[in-house]
Order: C-alpha cells, then sequence, then structure tokens
C-alpha cells in the first residue's frame, strides 16, 4: 500500500515553464506578507517589465531543485526536451522527433540542431546525457521520478541520442520531460547541487540577469531563444515564504501573476483581473471496498453512481473549478473515448437496480431496503472521509443525502488524516471518497490492477478482474499512438462497465494575470506559465 499513502502525503500538502532599461529600486513598505515585513522589488517602467512571486529557492539549478513554484519560475529561463500539451499528449520540443523499438522499451530521440543557451553555445545530445546524469545523481530533484523507469542511455550523435527504460511501451516518452542544463557551464561528470546554485544558463524565452539573494530573480528576454522572442523585456521574481504573501502580493499590485486555486477570492477582487483555468491531475473518486458483499453487487455501484448529482457538486463544491471526470483518462485527453457510457444523474434508475438486485423496501424497514430471504439484511454502508479536506469532505455529506435518499443505512465517518489513511491501508471501510494525483504516464495498475499483477502493493479497494488485467498490460505495452488509443479506449469501456471507482471530477486550478497585463496566458498542467511569451503591458 506505499503507492496509496504516498499519493495522499502529497494531496494533503495541496490541501491542497538582454533588452529592456536598467532597473530602478522600489521599496513596499507595510504588511506585505501578513507578518509585518517590507519587501524590496526591482521593475523597469511600467511598459517594460512583469514581476511575478515563488517560493523561496534554494538553487536556479532546475534538475536539483525540488520545489513545483520555484520550478514554475525556472520554465522560463529552460526549456525541455519534450513537453506534455494541453491534451495529455507528448510534443515535440528539444527533441524535434523520437520512434521506438518494437516494443517501446528503447526510444530513439533527435534533437533539433538550433537550440542554443543563452551565451550562444549549442546545445547537443552530450547535454541531454549530462541532464539525465545530474537527476539520477541528484538527493531529491523535482524530477527524480523521470529517470526511475531510464535503465541508460547513449549518445549516437551530436543531435541524437538513443534511451533504454526498464518498461515497455510508447509512454515512456513522458519520462523525458525534462528541462536540460548545460555541461560546460556546470562541468564535470554531472551538474553537483553545491555549484553554480545562484546564477543559471538556459534556453528558454528569457534569460539570467541577476540573483539577489535571498527574494530577487531578475529576468531579461533572450535573443537567441529558438522559439522567439517574448513581447515583454524583463520578468522580476519575488521569492516568498508562503502562498498568502504571494496572495498580498498580487493583491496589492505589487505582481502582476497569481498562480492559485479557487481559494485566492480577496487577492484577485479588484478592477481589471483575469484569469484563466486549467486541468489539474488532482482526481476526485468514490471508492468501494470489494470485500463488502453489498457492494461487489455492480448493480449496487451503478446505483451508487447513478445518484450523484455531479454538475451540482461542481457548482456548490468545486465553485466551478472542476471537470467532470467519466473515467481515470479526462475527457480533454488524446486518449479519451466520448463513446465511453457515462453514468448520469438518475436516481430513478438507481432505485430500478437496486430493486432488481433484490434491496427492497419491506414492512418494518423504517425507510431502509432490506433484501430477501428468511435472513433479510439491512442496505447499511459507511462513508469514510478525512476532515481535514473541505470539498472531499461535502463531497461525502452530499453523497450520503443521496444514498439515504434512495434507502441507504448510511453511517458517515469523518476522521483525521491518520486515521484516514490506516484505516485504508488495514481495509476497515465500505466506501471511502479520496483524491489520486495522477501521473502523465497513464499507468492505472496501482488503482485496478490485482495482486496477481501488481504483486504486494496491489489497489486500495481489494478489486481482481484477469481481464482488467489484461487491459492494464495492453495500455502499458502500446508502442505506437494507434495501439495507444485502441488499448486506452478498451480500458475505458471496461472500466464503466465494471465500476470499480465512480469517477467525479478532475479538479481545475487558475492563473490570474493584474490589471496592466495585455493577453492571456494558456496554462497547462505542466506549464502553468505557458503563453506569457505573449504577454504585453497596456498602454
Amino acid at each position: 500500500m506505499k503507492k496509496f499513502t504516498a499519493f495522499l502525503c502529497l494531496l494533503l500538502m495541496f490541501a491542497v515553464s538582454g533588452c529592456g532599461q536598467k532597473a530602478q529600486t522600489r521599496t513596499v513598505e507595510g504588511d506585505v506578507t501578513g507578518q509585518g515585513v517590507s519587501i524590496d522589488t526591482e521593475e523597469t517602467d511600467s511598459d517594460s517589465s512583469i514581476t511575478v512571486s515563488v517560493s523561496m529557492a534554494k538553487t536556479l539549478n532546475p534538475l536539483v531543485n525540488s520545489d513545483e513554484s520555484v520550478d514554475m519560475a525556472l520554465s522560463l529561463l529552460y526549456e525541455k526536451l519534450i513537453v506534455i500539451g494541453p491534451d495529455g499528449k507528448a510534443e515535440p520540443n528539444i527533441a524535434q522527433s523520437w520512434t521506438f523499438n518494437e516494443d517501446g522499451s528503447v526510444a530513439y530521440i533527435n534533437l533539433r540542431n538550433d537550440v542554443c543557451f543563452s551565451d550562444g553555445t549549442r546545445l547537443t545530445a552530450y547535454d541531454v546525457a549530462y541532464s539525465l546524469k545530474t537527476i539520477d545523481n541528484a538527493d531529491n530533484s523535482y524530477y527524480e521520478n523521470c529517470v526511475e523507469n531510464i535503465k541508460t542511455w547513449t549518445v549516437t550523435g551530436d543531435y541524437s541520442l538513443s534511451v533504454t527504460f526498464y518498461d515497455t511501451g510508447a509512454g515512456n516518452i513522458f519520462n523525458l520531460a525534462i528541462p536540460v542544463i548545460s555541461r560546460v557551464f556546470y562541468g564535470g561528470d554531472y551538474a553537483d547541487e553545491d555549484i553554480n546554485t545562484d546564477t543559471a544558463l538556459g534556453t528558454g524565452y528569457y534569460r539570467f540577469e541577476s540573483f539577489k539573494k535571498p527574494d530577487n530573480l531578475s529576468l531579461v528576454a533572450s535573443l537567441n531563444c529558438f522559439k522567439g522572442m517574448a513581447e515583454i523585456d524583463r520578468v522580476n521574481i519575488i521569492m516568498t515564504k508562503d502562498q498568502e504573501t504571494n496572495y498580498n502580493l498580487f493583491a496589492q499590485g505589487i505582481t502582476d501573476i497569481l498562480a492559485a486555486g479557487n481559494n485566492a477570492a480577496d487577492a484577485v477582487s479588484r478592477p481589471g483581473v483575469n484569469s484563466v483555468s486549467y486541468r489539474t491531475n488532482e482526481y476526485d473518486f468514490i471508492g468501494f471496498n470489494f470485500n463488502n458483499s453489498i457492494l461487489s453487487d455492480r448493480n449496487v455501484r451503478q446505483a451508487i453512481a447513478y445518484s450523484i448529482d455531479k454538475d451540482s457538486m461542481i457548482e456548490a463544491i468545486y465553485l466551478g473549478d472542476a471537470e467532470e471526470a467519466y473515467s481515470p483518462v479526462s475527457s480533454s485527453s488524446w486518449l479519451y473515448d466520448s463513446s465511453v457510457y457515462g453514468y448520469d444523474y438518475d436516481p430513478s434508475v438507481a432505485r430500478m437496480l437496486l430493486e432488481q438486485s433484490g434491496w427492497r423496501f419491506r414492512s418494518g424497514s423504517d425507510g431502509v431496503r432490506q433484501s430477501g430471504g428468511d435472513s433479510p439484511r439491512m442496505l447499511s454502508l459507511s462513508i469514510l472521509v478525512n476532515g481535514e479536506n473541505n470539498e472531499r469532505r461535502q463531497v461525502a455529506v452530499k453523497l450520503a443525502e443521496a444514498l439515504e435518499g434512495i434507502g441507504f443505512d448510511i453511517i458517515l465517518e469523518t476522521v483525521n488524516f491518520d486515521t484516514y489513511s490506516q484505516r485504508l491501508e488495514n481495509g476497515n471501510f465500505d466506501i471511502f471518497v479520496g483524491t489520486w494525483s495522477l501521473s502523465p504516464i497513464g499507468d492505472y495498475t496501482f488503482m485496478f490492477g490485482s495482486q496477481e499483477l501488481n504483486g504486494e502493493d496491489w489497489n486500495i479497494i481489494n478489486y481482481s478482474s484477469a481481464k482488467m488485467d489484461e487491459y492494464l498490460t495492453a495500455c502499458s505495452e502500446a508502442a505506437s499512438d494507434e495501439d495507444m488509443i485502441s488499448a486506452y479506449s478498451n480500458l475505458q469501456k471496461y472500466i464503466s462497465q465494471e465500476l470499480p471507482y465512480v469517477s467525479l471530477v478532475f479538479r481545475k486550478s487558475r492563473v490570474y494575470t493584474g490589471p496592466r497585463i495585455d493577453g492571456s496566458l494558456t496554462p497547462a498542467l505542466y506549464n502553468v506559465l505557458s503563453g506569457v511569451e505573449g504577454l504585453k503591458i497596456k498602454e
């Protein structure tokens, strides 16, 4: 159960990619941080710069950095080998093309030959190999999961290399969505975590100008980014200790961009603020314990699915910042099959399914359905949820109300996270409301795979199906786009049929731009600042 606990711990923390004029120093006095602390910011004239805030950076090397917020800022400096588009598909970037061997265990990468670092030196395959080795040797890299499935790599030319993976399948390409750093700039066999931490040399739309520790990083538009030149000359990055400070900076007009969820209402209420949402990888669902004989009946699981008004939940609980989910494959994914059957809200169908399985209102049942036979059983279940997560707690309340409305006796168990996690790990639950932070690779064996497929680390709901294992294996072994589309279509159809989980939503997040900004960002899950190069300052 280690995977499950790791995912939930991550989610609890949530609950939660020169030019310009000389800088003029501006000191902002007052309670900017919420702690009465003054912050010094530097900016150019208003027509040439924008300001953003992120967490405090320990290093400007993106491969030894471990902070997600800092990685967002460093995406302005460093381009990735491949990028993941809004539809979840791998797209060329520094790598202009790739092919796989027959089983997808070896990728043959061809690089662009016109990518230069901001000092004019050419990026080659040796820099890519150096970057992979740097991640492999880092103690706590934001990209450490990318190299876990990489067995070895070989430079086959100045602009080509091969990468061998432990696993098979075309999904291996997602492991190469990494920034590329300069082997010459850092030196050695790989970049040591203590080398050049306060400076940077990248390939992005912006290049390093200065880093005034601990809290001010200045970037200027690069003259030789292979993608072109940014519209705005300068980006000032203020580094803060917490998200509350980021909210306050944006609310006071000190910063121009804020990445936040729907809990930043006070910070974004001033006139002229615009926002754009994007789908995250946070997938909310309802899970069933298949060791419970009531829930092992597919009719009951389907009845529960039909009883849930997801549209109402999205508006009332998620405040509109969620995308309805029909399976763990998002409807905005290139692998989504729109023909897959979804369980739209229909309590009358829910009641019919319960009747078909023998759960009926009988004399003396007091509004709760019972089974038939000489020893009738009450239709009684518990719902487990951790109280610290406000959205999940509200979902559990709504679910309890919905199930009671169709004849269930429901006990709602709201517990702290430690108890919640322990009970899930021990299988001590009937129904639970949960969230997975899903990988772009699209491997769902941890959710549905049987003990035969997963070994000791098998799924938390005690679900087992040889057919499901077959579909999961086909997805992981698919070595072409066509094979992947077919395999994931079959998987989605079987998930819909079996309904091991009821899919609820994919959560959305937002990026806000201040009144000075002309234009819109095009954020995506793995590139929140996408489109920043096209922003302008209003005249």
